[in-house]
C-alpha cells in the first residue's frame, strides 16, 4: 500500500491510500476519480499540471546543523 497526496484547482484534495505502485498510475487514477486535480505527491516525487513530473532534491545534511538557535547559549 502506498499513499499519495493530491490537490485540486479549488484548493481541496486529500490523501489516498491504495494499491497503486507508481506516481504516473496514481495521477491517471486521481484525474479520473476527482475533478480538477492539479498536483499529486508521493515522498519527494510529484506531478503538477504546470510542471509535469519532477522530484525535489534531498534535504541538505549540513542545512541547519551546528547552528545555535536564539536564546540557546
Amino acid at each position: 500500500m502506498k499513499s499519495f497526496l493530491f490537490t485540486t484547482d479549488n484548493d481541496r484534495g486529500g490523501v489516498i491510500l491504495c494499491d497503486i505502485d507508481t506516481l504516473p498510475e496514481a495521477v491517471d487514477y486521481l484525474k479520473q476519480r476527482f475533478k480538477g486535480v492539479v498536483r499529486v505527491e508521493q515522498g519527494r516525487d510529484y506531478w503538477s499540471e504546470t510542471e509535469g513530473f519532477g522530484s525535489l532534491p534531498p534535504a541538505s545534511e549540513s542545512s541547519g546543523s551546528g547552528q545555535a538557535t536564539p536564546g540557546s547559549t
